[in-house]
């Protein structure tokens, strides 16, 4: 969660030059512009155009429908006006008439899914997310560039974020109101026949015992095993190797200067992806220890699992735009030498511009992943995180990949922390990201990645 936060932050601040205090109400607006497809009798400027708190009317679907397809694009305009919709930004030069198709396609693939997949939360986050998109750039054009052309200090861009963060945080609680939300999330779905629970946690139960390790998951609802494995000690080793040996021959493959994926990240994929099938083919069975030396479960649902796998997805998606299209090239560029990539012929205003479309797109969908996680929706949801995710930028070391690795860092040492020193409650959580905050800085100023 801080990391989906916290990439669009590094972006913003490494590019476009803003220390975007107002970044946290973003992920407030997105959390509450999926109440449009999820709950729009909730939205006081919808009421009219539904007929329950989650059923739209024809009406109200064509306004959703409208909303989404303005928002991408509006997003793709963004990238560089009428030359991004005729294809300016894809990796290759495709005819244009082709390129305004597919646009077009891609924008009412995007208000359908929108429109008649309401109230489901996976359509209220794309709707979110194209939404935010087009909003995130009118902060640079109306806003932050104005203050740039004037060669503020950062002191007071500082400042200027902190008052649109007031206006974009008062202005959702003039139209939402300020009263708590919530999202209506659906229990239950099918799955080939079968109906799933994805709110109701599942255990996952680790045992070491006996020179094994013993791995089962469990349905504590139906009382049902899913799933269990055992291996030995021994096994783990040799199938540990033989991963560590199939990463390090992906490494030694070149796929090429504009491949996605380079070798390093080539070898821990094809290496993990070893150790979990060779694992999953090689587990054998076997009782539950009654004495092991030890033991501990994890608790997680579908729902949080399918959490964690957007956010993985998204990075991934991120990824391939840095590495693989001539706009990621010229974001790089950008965040490496701004005056440089000028003088090479980069339009560093479109790539400023770019680069608030996509923070506000993963901005949108992760603050509706933040309304999940929450349980309820506030207008302050997103101040609440937004120290944790500069803390995440800073440790990094202003990055991209920085953020990400920084993220991880806060995030595990907000929760392990509070079990590692007895006695600390909840209300330490951001305390402990800031010590080891400050601890890596002391040691590292420059940040992880520098």
């Amino acid at each position: 969660m801080i990391a989906l936060g916290a990439i669009g932050l590094s972006m913003v601040y490494s590019i476009a030059e803003v220390p975007n205090f107002a970044h946290g109400d973003l992920l407030t607006l997105g959390a509450y512009t999926a109440l449009l497809v999820n709950k729009p009798g909730d939205v006081p400027l919808l009421s009219f155009l539904t007929t329950d708190t989650q059923t739209t009317s024809l009406p109200g679907l064509v306004v959703v429908f409208s909303i989404a397809v303005v928002g991408v694009l509006g997003a793709i305009y963004a990238l560089g006006g009428v030359d991004a919709l005729l294809g300016s930004w894809w990796p290759i030069d495709p005819p244009a008439p082709l390129a305004a198709a597919v646009h077009l396609l891609a924008a009412a693939v995007v208000g359908i899914v929108a429109a008649w997949g309401a109230p489901s939360i996976v359509a209220a986050m794309i709707f979110s997310g194209a939404v935010v998109a087009i909003l995130a750039p009118l902060q640079e054009r109306f806003v932050f560039g104005k203050f740039r052309e004037k060669d503020v200090s950062l002191a007071m861009m500082l400042v200027v974020s902190l008052a649109v963060a007031f206006v974009l945080r008062f202005s959702v609680q003039t139209v939402f109101g300020g009263t708590a939300r919530s999202y209506s999330i659906q229990p239950t779905m099918e799955l080939f026949g079968a109906s799933i629970n994805v709110a109701v946690v599942k255990f996952i139960d680790l045992y070491f015992a006996n020179g094994a390790f013993l791995f089962q998951v469990s349905d504590p609802a139906n009382d049902a095993i899913l799933f269990t494995g055992s291996w030995s000690w021994l096994l783990i080793a040799a199938i540990a190797l033989v991963s560590v040996g199939a990463g390090y021959v992906a490494y030694q493959v070149r796929l090429g200067e504009r491949a996605v994926v380079g070798p390093y990240l080539l070898g821990a994929i094809v290496g993990l992806f070893a150790f979990v099938g060779l694992s999953a083919v090689l587990a054998g069975g076997g009782p539950i220890p009654e004495s092991p030396g030890y033991s501990t479960r994890v608790r997680l649902s579908i729902l949080r699992a399918f959490i964690i796998v957007l956010a993985l997805a998204m990075m991934g998606v991120l990824h391939t735009l840095l590495r693989a299209t001539k706009l990621g090239k010229a974001m790089r560029a950008t965040s490496d030498n701004r005056q440089l990539a000028q003088i090479r012929g980069i339009n560093t205003e479109r790539v400023t511009s770019s680069v608030w479309v996509l923070a506000g797109s993963f901005a949108g969908i992760g603050g509706v992943t933040l309304g999940f996680l929450f349980g309820t929706l506030t207008i302050t949801m997103g101040f609440f995180i937004l120290l944790p995710m500069f803390a995440a930028v800073i440790l990094g070391g202003i990055t991209i990949y920085g953020a990400l690795l920084g993220s991880y860092i806060v995030g595990l040492s907000m929760e392990v922390g509070l079990f590692a020193i007895p006695g600390l409650s909840a209300t330490y959580r951001v305390p402990m990201a800031f010590v080891v905050l400050i601890v890596v800085l002391l040691i590292k100023p420059e940040g992880i990645t520098g």
